[in-house]
């Protein structure tokens, strides 16, 4: 089976980051809204037609520190169990060098994204 893409975060163990959407199924309207947002590569979401509802199914493939789904929902049935400051804590812990090397890796592998 090929690896996880998502196990890792910056060389962290993904699995032991608390990070991921809650949806308070009283409040989802079923709209799919978070499926569609999260669901190309991530699939963090999946829907249940029998009760018309948004469920979580991946929610350790959320990216972490990520929120676009909380932010997106019209009626507020997406919350997160930790916050930003919790991110920001975990993210003090990468090595300088891992972030180096991988915006290093990134930049080589799209050039568009450096600006002259």
């Amino acid at each position: 089976m090929a690896e996880d893409m998502f196990a890792k975060w910056h060389g962290l163990d993904r699995k032991k980051i608390n990070w991921g959407p809650i949806i308070d199924p009283n409040k989802c309207t079923g709209c799919g809204l978070c499926v569609v947002t999260c669901g190309e590569k991530r699939n963090v979401f999946g829907f249940d037609p029998e009760h018309n509802k948004a469920v979580v199914l991946f929610q350790d493939r959320c990216m972490t520190g990520c929120n676009n789904c909380q932010v997106g929902c019209l009626w507020n049935a997406i919350s997160f169990e930790t916050d930003a400051e919790y991110i920001r804590n975990i993210a003090q812990t990468v090595p300088e060098d891992t972030i180096k090397k991988e915006i290093e890796q990134k930049l080589k592998a799209n050039p568009d994204l450096v600006v002259d």
